[in-house]
Parts: C-alpha cells; structure tokens; sequence
C-alpha cells in the first residue's frame, strides 16, 4: 500500500477571519465560514468567537497546551508564511497568587473604586448585563490564594508560530514561535525562538495590536512583525521589521498555532483577541535569505573580492584577502576585512560561522561607512567585544567573558539595528546583557565581515542583511489596526486665570464650561497657567474626583493633557492618578488614567463603568516603565470612539483595547456626552497634587 502524506500543501491563501460566532467550547474541531479546519486545545472549554475575533480567556489551571489553536499539517518549505494579528491580553502575566486570602478579594471586590457605596455595588452587579464572567473570576481566584497557588509562577503568557504538532507540549522548547515573556514594570519582552535558545527581540512590548509573521525555510524562519504607528520596539504596519533569523530547526511537518499559557496579573485579567490568522506560501519569498536587500552563501572557489553576491552587489575586501571553499568563506591573510553595500541601510544582519577545535578573532562589521568608520563586533574562543571605528581609530566598547564562539559548532551570530539602538546576538543570546543606544554612522549603508588571523579551518557562510523594514507581502491580507485621529480642535484650555475651583471656569477655546461630575476632592486653578489637584502627601485627594464638560460629537473625541505628577515626598511613597474621562451619563463612563506608585511602579489604566455597574477586575492597564515619572511632565492623550480606544504617552501609543473586548455582549457603543479630567482613586492610593496643563480635544 502506499503512503499517504498526511500534510497539507498550501494551493492558496487560506484564512480564518473568525466572522462566526462561536460559544465557550465550540471553537476547537470546527470548520471555519472560508473552510480551515480548526485544531488546537481547550481543556477548560472556555474559546470563544465574537465581535469577528477569537477569544481566549484567562485559564483556571495556567500551562502550556490547554488552551491553543492550530492549523495543519503541512509541509515545511521555503516561503510558508504564518502571519497572526491580534491583541495579546496582558503583556505582563506573571501567573502567581492574588496576595489575598478569597474572602479578602472579595471584600475588596464588593469596595470596588470607593465611588459608590458597597451595597449599591451589589445591587450593580446583580442588574448588570455582564456579570457572566464573575463566576469563573472568583474560580480563578480560589486557585490562586496563597494558600493554593501552586509555584513556580509563569511568565511566558503567549506562543505564536510554527511548531510540529498541533497542541505543543512546551513551545519554548520547540518550532519556531513568537513567546511573549512578563517583564513586570517594563510589561512585555519579546522573544524569538533560535536554535534551542530563546532570543529577546526587545524589552518593553506595550498591550497593542501586533502582525506577528514567521516565515519558514528549508532550515528554521525568519521572525517579522509590526503594529501601530510609533509602538516601541516595531515598525508601524504595513512596514514589518524583521526581527531575527533561526538557521537550525528543521521540523518537516509543521502546524501553525497560538497557545496561551497564563493570562492577568494578581487576579486581573482581560482576554486575548486575535483578529486573524492566514497561512500562505509566498513565492518571492522561497529564496533561502527571504527579504534581504545583501545575501551570500559564501561558497564556491576564488578569492571573495570582487565577487558578486547573490543580491546586494559585489564584495569589496579592503586588506587581506578571504578564498571562497566549498563550506564556505576562510580568511588566508590576517587581518583581513571585507565589505558589502546594499543600497539602504541594514536592520538585521546574520551570519554563521563554522569553527573547528582551532578558534581565531571574527569579527561582523555594520553601519560601515568606510574602511575608517564603522561598527564591529569581535567573538573568539574566550569572549566577545563591540568596538567602534573612527576616523581610523579603534575604541572598546563593551567586553564580556560570558559567551564566546563554541568550537566545532555552526555559531549564529546577529544585529538588530533600528537606527537608534541595536542588540547583538551570539547563539539566540543577548551579548553585554543590554541593548547599546547610538546614533553614531546610523545612516551608513556598508556591511561585512573580518578576521584577525588566517584560519582555513574557520568559516564564514549565510551572510544576509534586510532592511529596517520591508513591505507587508500582498499575499497578506489580513484587517488593519484601529488608527482614527482627530484632525480639528474644538476645545482647548490653557487654565489661565486668577485662584480659583475649576468649576465655572469658561475654556479658553470652544465656548464650554468646566462643571464638577463627581467625588469630594477638588482641582483649582492656581494663578500661574495651571490647574492642581487639592492634595499632598499628608493629605491625598479623598477618592475618585471628576470635573468635565459638554462634548458634541458623541462618537468620538481625541483628547489629551499635560500632566505632572507630584514629586517624591522625601522617598515616602507617593502616588499620582491624573487621566481623561469620558462621560455618557452617571451609569456609563471611562476612565483612562496613570498610576504612579512608589510601590508598584508607573502604568497606564482603564476604568469602565457600564450600565449602572463598575467591577474594577475589568481594569485594563500597561506598565510603561519609566515613561512616567515623579515631578516630571508627560502628555497622556487618549482617542476613543464610543467602542475603540488607544492611549499615548508623549505621542508614544501604550493601550488599546474595544469596549467589546472586556464586554463581549455590548451592543451599542458608549455615547460621549461629555469629556474631562480626572483624578482616580486605583488599589489603595490616592492622588497627592497631580497638575494639569494644556488640555485640549479634537474632531
């Protein structure tokens, strides 16, 4: 009998655009509306279809393989692409226990914000169209106490790529995924799997729509993605920046997945949404080096200047002299260096290098603007070195004895270069432990590679260099990001004038007035073109306090201010909590707010009170690091649109999320009737003198 190859070859395009709804547990096994076969793993049947996403809650029990989805089987090839746009829940989701007893988060539940009395909570929730997900929160939180968590916490919360089978048993350890790792106060650290390593593209991923985009090969993939203009760490789409190359897995059937691991932080949760999922080979993209703009396999006889590259031109040996062998580039001269030139500057340069038991100095040279100015890092048996050139001379920069070149070992070697700062790698990790901002020879095109000594049993080979950015394939065509901006002032406010409660005050632009929405604490204008929270370290503002103004436009409203948060009081722990709010009526607002703790740090967060009720549990923040600090000016703008909402720090994007997103069975958008600011009151602090200026909104 003959064998049937149970893989699947890709003839076309095919995708899941998630448009059929689907109840908790009848998402996995199901066909989708363009006939792809959904595998994967809900153990807790909790998956879920709505408002055209995919959704994937929290989980009862955190780990690998209980909750996913796949597609498959298919062939691994050069060009099988998988791209996945989606919103990952909490980019810092540590898996540990909720730091109360239940009865504790109860209580604390039942508090709520501390703008409405406890029993006018309940009643709230007992009235609440959305009250569905309380049960399996209070479930989660019965298994994270301290008394029944059970060690060690997870801070891997998301796997997307290729892996060999359908339900993963541990995506860190296989295929070749996208893994999204907590890093606490700085949120997310995005990873990429190379070789058996697991290699940071960057730290500080923000809770943003993001294009992830494995592109396979015959040997391993290339790692691609992109979001919202100005995301930190990603290009804006439909440019993807290529983020790393792995040369080694070589699986030869593979499905294609997202699995979740662990989701929310201390009890807080909000789900992952994935807006699409496509699979599709991509022709142009069947060359072993991809998108590259420079490529060489480094193979063939004859010395290697002036020979043609396979793309980027010819190779340019400045001293020295390099043989092309059948295994790949050897150095037959010391000190020899070569150089290639694409036509643009480079993002991601990788190479290989073979060693034997007899290991000599390499070197990758970039940002090459001649044979005096350059970058380059030097690996050797016993450490590695970045140094720069300039103007002829040599400087070191960092040394580490931590990782060096491995002897008689395929070595992978890489720079991801952005333009500002640049990471480098040495087998899938992160050498000198940091990222190098430098804005020295950023502009400079050239490329290469050197060696302190001959060595014919050293060698260089799969040199490829890709842009900063390269286009989105046509072939992917999955929706795009959210991205309305307002383009026409309609109000601003400069809080000029005499001492006095904003309250009554006429704005400076739009012909409104500022009225008092809620709470008991106070903001005043003080004379000097600003306006200051009533509070300080010995008396903080008494709980969430409110003052807006009439909005025309009740489908949305791009809003921003300047805000400074108190400075720190003699290292006491002081709190900050100035943001936006905006307003349908008593029982239906938002709140987007900073967080500044000295005991938990800076962040961003959301508040919704919905028909009548607000569970803060729905809370939705960022931690931004140190975009906020204590005494120090930033802008917090926020756009929403009655369902959609994106908020900035100094122009920098840190949140999105839809109102559908958190309450799956809204139906109508909340409808802006007024917009403001506020000051909120968020786990256990309070406010002690935010200030306010420039406030300003837009159509």
């Amino acid at each position: 009998m003959k064998n049937e190859d149970p893989s699947i070859a890709i003839e076309k395009s095919i995708t899941d655009s998630y448009a059929d709804r689907r109840l908790p547990g009848q998402t996995v096994g199901t066909v989708s509306p363009s006939g792809v076969q959904r595998h994967g793993s809900d153990v807790e049947r909790a998956i879920t279809i709505d408002n055209e996403a995919l959704r994937l809650p929290f989980l009862l029990k955190p780990g690998w393989g209980r909750q996913g989805i796949a597609y498959g089987p298919y062939r691994r090839r050069n060009g099988l692409t998988l791209a996945v746009f989606m919103l990952n829940g909490q980019g810092t989701s540590p898996g540990g226990d909720i730091q109360q007893s239940l009865l504790g988060r109860s209580l604390r539940w039942v508090a709520g914000s501390g703008s409405r009395p406890p029993l006018q909570q309940l009643f709230g929730l007992a009235a609440s169209p959305h009250k569905q997900r309380m049960w399996r929160r209070w479930q989660s939180w019965a298994n994270h106490t301290p008394k029944h968590f059970q060690p060690p916490p997870r801070d891997e919360n998301i796997a997307v790529g290729w892996f060999p089978r359908a339900v993963p048993v541990d995506p860190m350890g296989e295929g070749n995924p996208f893994i999204v790792h907590g890093r606490g106060l700085e949120n997310g650290e995005l990873w990429t799997r190379v070789g058996k390593s697991l290699q940071s593209a960057f730290k500080g991923l923000q809770n943003l729509p993001v294009y992830y985009v494995v592109i396979l090969r015959e040997k391993g993939a290339a790692y691609y993605a992109c979001s919202v203009p100005n995301a930190f760490g990603l290009t804006a789409y439909p440019d993807l920046r290529p983020l790393a190359i792995d040369p080694f897995n070589s699986d030869e059937t593979v499905y294609a997945a997202i699995y979740q691991n662990v989701l929310g932080q201390v009890g807080f949760s909000i789900d992952t949404r994935v807006y699409g999922t496509q699979i599709v080979e991509i022709p142009r993209l069947a060359r072993w080096y991809g998108t590259a703009q420079g490529a060489d396999r480094l193979v063939g006889q004859g010395s290697l200047n002036g020979a043609p590259a396979e793309v980027g031109g010819k190779w340019r040996v400045f001293q020295g002299d390099f043989l092309l062998s059948p295994q790949g580039a050897i150095a037959i001269k010391s000190d020899s260096f070569a150089v290639l030139n694409p036509r643009q500057t480079s993002g991601l340069i990788h190479a290989l290098i073979e060693t034997s038991n007899i290991i000599t100095p390499v070197a990758l040279l970039w940002r090459v603007q001649d044979d005096e100015n350059f970058w380059c890092l030097w690996l050797s048996e016993t450490q590695c070195q970045l140094q720069i050139k300039q103007q002829g001379k040599g400087n070191s920069i960092a040394v580490s004895n931590a990782l060096s070149l491995r002897p008689n070992t395929v070595n992978s070697v890489q720079i991801l270069d952005d333009g500002n700062s640049f990471n480098l790698y040495l087998n899938g990790k992160l050498l000198f432990d940091t990222s190098f901002g430098d804005l020295r020879f950023k502009e400079a095109n050239g490329v290469g590679f050197a060696a302190e000594k001959s060595n014919e049993r050293l060698y260089f080979r799969d040199f490829e260099v890709h842009p900063r950015s390269v286009d989105m394939p046509n072939e992917i065509d999955l929706t795009s990001p959210w991205g309305e901006t307002g383009k026409r002032v309609i109000v601003a406010e400069d809080f000029a004038g005499k001492s006095q409660d904003l309250t009554g005050k006429p704005t400076t632009q739009g012909d409104k007035v500022w009225q008092k929405e809620l709470g008991k604490g106070r903001i005043k204008i003080t004379g000097k073109g600003r306006a200051k929270v009533q509070a300080s370290w010995e008396n903080p503002n008494p709980g969430r306090t409110a003052y807006t103004l009439d909005w025309d436009d009740a489908l949305f409203a791009d809003v921003e201010v300047d805000l400074t948060p108190p400075k720190l009081y003699k290292n006491h722990q002081t709190e900050g909590r100035g943001g936006l709010m905006f307003w349908q009526d008593k029982s239906n607002y938002m709140i987007v707010a900073n967080c500044l703790s000295a005991k938990a740090g800076a962040s961003i967060s959301s508040f919704f009170c919905i028909d009548g009720f607000e569970d803060v549990y729905d809370a939705v923040w960022t931690p931004v690091g140190d975009r906020i600090r204590w005494g120090v000016t930033h802008n917090l703008r926020v756009i929403f649109d009655g369902m959609n909402y994106r908020a900035f720090i100094d122009d920098e994007p840190v949140l999105y999320r839809a109102l559908t997103d958190i309450y799956p069975n809204l139906k109508q958008p909340l409808l802006i009737r007024r917009i403001g600011l506020v000051v909120n009151s968020e786990w256990g602090g309070d406010d002690m003198g935010t200030i306010f200026k420039n406030f300003m909104a837009r159509v």
